[in-house]
């Protein structure tokens, strides 16, 4: 069959098994919910093998420029050799979405899930070669850095049908998978969501060191998925709570500021009482009646007012730990959007 496009003049890496017997169990273990799942898929040893000593650079003719990149990303995620991989551990992941009656944006969450939680790579990051995995490498090596996650990510979520793309941050040298966003949903004017793969993150929610990246990433279509993740909006909503709330609640937020200012006047007054209360019996010793009765009641308009401070201040930290713990469900529940959202609603009856 006569090669169409770039492939007439780039050669792109391919996986070529070995003869190699016999299959590698690996293990997949990943939280999703409120649950930790596990299984063991078998991986043909010439498979991976084979993979491992593949070559993992394209030739490129010069001029083409990044036009290639496509293409070099297709050829690990889509590789024709992964196909059997791909179904072993999908079938796996349809099982969990049948027992829990997902739809097609909870199930994309699971296998974002899966991915999220395989250990980062610290050595390889520091090593000389860093070319990315085949997935299949990934799978069995159970770890990876962005290239290496985003590829295994981009070629699950390809192969169950989604619209998903490579988005390739130049500068931070990160690539990350993408997803078709609606106006002011996407990362940077992109049009796509950012789905992170070297950190448990809600979909859309690009990581730290990017978080405010000015240049937009370069996106580069993996497949010809059509289904998009429908909860874009939601999951906008509910970063835009969290960073609310963490505004509040950092030492210089409104909410730090104001129980601060409180403690602050309620200790100047409290400096004040003990004055007066010690001042009173000395009034009342010496026959000052009348000085002894205008303190009097300058103290006990104080002590109201103290009362009234102190009630307030109160109602402020109660506020400040129901705010704490809406937080912090939102950052420890990042594999649960649905039961962040019941309970975003909640709080807000």
């Amino acid at each position: 069959m006569a090669k169409r496009g770039l492939e007439k003049y780039v050669t792109y890496p391919s996986i070529i098994p070995t003869g190699q017997e016999g299959t590698i169990p690996a293990k997949i273990a990943f939280p999703y919910r409120h649950l930790n799942y596990t299984f063991t898929i078998e991986i043909p040893r010439s498979l991976y093998d084979g993979a491992k000593l593949s070559g993992k650079t394209a030739h490129v003719p010069a001029g083409i420029q990044d036009a290639w990149l496509a293409g070099y990303y297709k050829a690990f995620s889509l590789d024709p050799c992964e196909t059997q991989i791909y179904r072993l551990l999908l079938t796996q992941f349809r099982k969990i979405r049948d027992e829990l009656s997902l739809n097609d944006d909870e199930y994309l969450e699971l296998i974002t899930a899966y991915v999220q939680s395989l250990p980062y790579d610290i050595n390889k990051l520091s090593s000389i070669e860093i070319a990315p995995r085949f997935p299949v490498e990934t799978i069995v090596d159970g770890t990876g850095i962005c290239s290496d996650k985003s590829l295994l990510l981009a070629g699950l979520l390809s192969h169950e049908g989604y619209a998903v793309s490579i988005l390739q941050f130049a500068r931070e040298n990160h690539l990350t998978v993408g997803l078709p966003s609606p106006p002011g949903f996407d990362f940077a004017g992109c049009g796509q969501s950012v789905i992170e793969t070297t950190a448990i993150l809600y979909i859309g929610q690009p990581a730290a060191e990017y978080s405010s990246a000015a240049a937009r990433p370069k996106v580069f279509p993996i497949g010809h998925g059509t289904k998009r993740y429908g909860c874009i909006r939601e999951v906008a909503r509910i970063l835009s709570e969290l960073t609310s709330l963490n505004e509040q609640l950092s030492d210089s937020g409104t909410l730090t500021r104001e129980i601060t200012r409180l403690q602050t006047k309620m200790n100047a007054l409290k400096e004040t009482l003990i004055a007066s209360r010690d001042q009173l019996p000395v009034l009342h010793a010496a026959g000052k009646t009348e000085e002894y009765e205008d303190l009097r009641l300058i103290h006990n308009k104080n002590v109201e007012r103290l009362n009234k401070m102190l009630d307030s201040y109160n109602k402020l930290v109660v506020e400040y730990q129901r705010l704490a713990v809406l937080a912090e469900f939102i950052q420890h529940n990042r594999l649960d959007r649905p039961a962040v959202s019941r309970k975003l609603r909640t709080s807000e009856e």
